[in-house]
C-alpha cells in the first residue's frame, strides 16, 4: 500500500458526506497529535470566503468527535488578538492553573487573523517566535492542533511556513453557506540542500469499505458548513469585545494624527499648559525637573487626566516648551 495520510472507514449504504470529511479531519488532526506529531494548519482564502468561520466549523467537528461541546470552549481556544495568546496558551498547557482539569482534554489553538487593526510584520513576528517556542517546549506536556487563519501564506514568516503541515485553501460560492476546502499536505523539498523549498500536494488517503477492499481518494476540496448560529454568535461577541479596545485606540491614534497634520490640537491640551505653567505649586504636584533640567510628568499623569498616549507626548512637548520660554526648565547651568 502507498503512503497515506489517513485511512477512514466508509459504508456506502449508510454514510453522508459530512461523515467521511469527519473522519478524515479526525485522522489527519486529531490522529497526528496522538502519534506525537505536530499537527499545524494554515488556513487561507479572501476576505469574505468564511475562513474564520472554517476554522470555527473544524474546532467545532474535531472537538465533539472527542466527545466535548465546543461552546464550553470558545473562548479558551480562540486568539482574537496577540495579547491574549500567552495567557491562553499557558492555560491550556499548565497543569497547575485553576482551568487545567476543565481544560486538560482540549488540545486546539486557533489564532485569527489581527492584520486589520495590529501591524502585520509585528503580528506575525511575534507569531513567528510564539509558535516555534510553543512547539518546541509543549511536546512533553500536550500536543496541540495548532490553526493559523490570515489572507495569504504570505503574511507569515518563513520561519512560520516551515512549520506548517498543512495548508486549507477557503471559497464560499456566491449565495450559499457552505465553504468549499481545499487540503494540501505541505513538505519541505531539501534535494537542493543549499535552497530547500516548501511544497504542496493534495491530501490523499484510502476509504476502508464494509467488505475490507480499500479504495485510494484524493478529495478535490471538502464540503463545510457554517458553524450552528448558536456558536457564531458567542464567536463574534468574543471577537468584536476583544478587538473593540484596540480599535478605539488606532482610531484615536489616528484622528490626533490627522489633526496634528491639519494643524489641529485639542484645545484642552492650551488650557492645562497655561493652568500650570503659571500656577507652580500645582506644576510640582504632576512632576519635577531632572537632573537635566527637563521637566518629568509623573507615570500616574496621562491617566488623571484622561489623555491618550498622543496626547500626553503633545502635551509633554507644550510644557516643556512653556517653560522653557519662562525659565523653569531647560539645561541647567554648571555653578
Amino acid at each position: 500500500m502507498r503512503y497515506s495520510d489517513f485511512i477512514v472507514n466508509y459504508d456506502p449504504a449508510k454514510d453522508k458526506p459530512i461523515d467521511v470529511t469527519r473522519r478524515i479531519l479526525y485522522s489527519i488532526f486529531i490522529r497526528r497529535l496522538k502519534h506525537n506529531k505536530p499537527a499545524i494548519v494554515f488556513i487561507s482564502g479572501d476576505s469574505g470566503e468564511g475562513k474564520s468561520y472554517t476554522a470555527l466549523r473544524i474546532q467545532e467537528l474535531l472537538l465533539e468527535m472527542q466527545g466535548l461541546d465546543i461552546k464550553n470552549y470558545i473562548n479558551d481556544i480562540n486568539v482574537y488578538t496577540p495579547l491574549e495568546y500567552p495567557e491562553k496558551v499557558k492555560a491550556l498547557i499548565n497543569r497547575k492553573s485553576e482551568d487545567w482539569k476543565r481544560l486538560k482534554p482540549i488540545n486546539i489553538l486557533c489564532m485569527h487573523e489581527a492584520r486589520e487593526i495590529i501591524k502585520a510584520k509585528d503580528w506575525h513576528s511575534f507569531l513567528a517566535t510564539s509558535v516555534a517556542d510553543i512547539n518546541a517546549s509543549v511536546r512533553s506536556v500536550k500536543r496541540l492542533c495548532t490553526i493559523i487563519v490570515s489572507q495569504f501564506i504570505r503574511d507569515i514568516t518563513t520561519d512560520i511556513r516551515y512549520t506548517l503541515n498543512f495548508y486549507l485553501k477557503v471559497t464560499r460560492p456566491m449565495g450559499s453557506n457552505r465553504a468549499k476546502v481545499q487540503i494540501n499536505v505541505m513538505w519541505k523539498d531539501d534535494r537542493d540542500l543549499e535552497r530547500p523549498t516548501l511544497r504542496r500536494r493534495r491530501l490523499m488517503g484510502y476509504l476502508r469499505y464494509p467488505s475490507g477492499k480499500m479504495r485510494r481518494y484524493s478529495p478535490r476540496y471538502l464540503e463545510l458548513r457554517r458553524p450552528d448560529i448558536e456558536i457564531t454568535k458567542v464567536f463574534d461577541k468574543q471577537d468584536k469585545e476583544a478587538k473593540e479596545g484596540i480599535i478605539k485606540n488606532k482610531l484615536e491614534k489616528l484622528m490626533i494624527h490627522i489633526k496634528k497634520e491639519a494643524g489641529i490640537i485639542n484645545p484642552q491640551l492650551k488650557v492645562m499648559v497655561d493652568h500650570y505653567t503659571k500656577n507652580q505649586e500645582e506644576l510640582l504636584t504632576i512632576g519635577k525637573r531632572s537632573s537635566t533640567g527637563k521637566f518629568k510628568l509623573r507615570n500616574d499623569f496621562r491617566e488623571r487626566h484622561g489623555l491618550t498616549v498622543e496626547e500626553l507626548k503633545i502635551f509633554n512637548k507644550m510644557l516643556e516648551a512653556e517653560l522653557i520660554k519662562k525659565g523653569l526648565a531647560g539645561a541647567k547651568n554648571d555653578t
